[in-house]
């Protein structure tokens, strides 16, 4: 029994093969794929996610940018506008 040093004992499931729990687990199944989002991101195919995932980074980075490009702006705006006055002599 391998219980990786934790000294809890597993518990294993017995399988249940009736009809009734069958299909009661296919209607949780289709329950569940109903509700998955419809985005490549959960593509099978490895190509389809890594561009979709590619899309969502350059889509943020786009983002995180224009906010910091604005601050910076802002700030460096500021900074012209209190300096502005004690390069000219006043």
């Amino acid at each position: 029994m391998d219980n990786m040093g934790y000294g809890m004992p597993q518990q294993t499931m017995q399988p249940r093969n009736d009809p009734q729990y069958v299909s009661y687990l296919e209607q949780r199944i289709a329950a569940l794929e109903a509700r998955m989002p419809r985005t490549n991101v959960v593509s099978p195919k490895f190509w389809t996610r890594a561009w979709a995932i590619y899309g969502h980074l350059l889509a943020l980075s786009l983002i995180v940018g224009a906010i910091v490009g604005t601050i910076s702006l802002v700030l460096s705006l500021l900074g012209v506008a209190l300096l502005a006055p004690v390069a000219s002599g006043y």
